[in-house]
């Protein structure tokens, strides 16, 4: 059974390809073709860490998953990755497991592709202007998905430590041909047409009540996924369009949805589930125009699916 590395999977990957593949695999969920039970979480207050286990089956792939993950946020401190796991693809039929996938590199590239695929249904076609907060691989991904689906021009990248935003900076300039500016100027969100949060936030990285956002302006907020997280203020889900990536996920992990709900902004019949509409063959051109945000706490249905993009490359190699 052979293992894919993260140099791999980074290699392989072109996000273009693999959104297409997240908008099925968004479609399916939504569907019902996916089971997927609620992941487990266990929490650790003397670590400081976070463990996800997640299992997921699709009967049309004839693909079974499991994920394990653990999200340490002291690791940075140990200097090495904050995020570790692994995902394991099985034959549906056998139940013989078939491939184990670096899990924080899938991680990071499927959410990339889920962004991605947000950016490209929900974001005006002539945006060139991202603000992007977090310094870490799901930022990363979530700009290689971006420009794979925009013509982005400039990228404001906000930080928390400078060093490290620094590396960052020089890391995604020289992966791509774009201006890329560090900084920590709240304004400069007001020239952006996307906005990227994908960091492990308890407060919200700005006040809205403060900005005067573009027209048309998209917002991808992925990076918080437990309830006592929080990257976007509750005023912006009251302002804005709001899809996600799974009605009941969000409303059971995501700090910026449950807390907008509990306080009157937005209710739950407003929340849109984008992978519902795509199944539908919703025309989305008409929310281009319009001020939208898109929350995600992911799924392992994308780490299937993602998993099993990866293993079709491999395999007819």
């Amino acid at each position: 059974m052979r293992y894919i590395s993260a140099d791999e999977m980074n290699k392989l990957v072109d996000y273009k390809v693999l959104i297409d593949q997240m908008k099925v695999a968004l479609s399916a969920l939504s569907r019902g073709k996916v089971i997927v039970p609620q992941r487990i979480h266990l929490d650790s207050g003397r670590f400081k860490s976070t463990y996800l286990f997640m299992p997921v089956l699709s009967e049309e792939l004839k693909k079974v998953a499991f994920k394990y993950v653990g999200v340490c946020s002291e690791n940075i401190q140990r200097g090495i990755p904050a995020i570790n796991g692994f995902v394991m693809l099985a034959d549906a039929v056998t139940g013989i497991p078939e491939m184990f996938f670096d899990g924080a590199t899938l991680t990071a590239i499927r959410t990339g592709a889920v962004g991605g695929t947000a950016i490209d249904l929900l974001s005006r076609e002539d945006s060139k202007v991202m603000a992007v907060f977090g310094t870490g691989p799901q930022a990363e991904t979530q700009i290689y998905a971006a420009l794979s689906v925009r013509e982005i021009e400039k990228i404001y990248v906000y930080y928390r430590r400078k060093e490290k935003g620094e590396l960052f900076v020089k890391k995604i300039v020289n992966e791509v041909d774009v201006d890329v500016e560090l900084t920590n100027d709240k304004s400069m969100i007001e020239k952006a047409d996307i906005i990227i949060a994908a960091t492990n936030s308890k407060i919200p990285l700005f006040d809205s009540s403060n900005l005067k956002f573009r027209d048309g302006v998209h917002i991808n907020a992925i990076g918080s996924f437990k309830p006592d997280m929080q990257e976007i203020d509750e005023y912006v889900y009251e302002k804005f369009d709001v899809f996600v990536d799974s009605k009941i996920g969000c409303s059971k992990e995501s700090g910026d949805i449950i807390k907008a709900i509990k306080k009157g902004v937005i209710k739950e019949t407003e929340v849109r589930e984008i992978g519902e509409l795509i199944a539908k063959g919703f025309e989305f051109n008409f929310y281009k125009a319009k001020n939208t945000i898109f929350k995600s706490v992911g799924n392992a249905a994308f780490d299937l699916y993602s998993s099993f993009y990866f293993y079709n490359l491999i395999v007819t190699k």
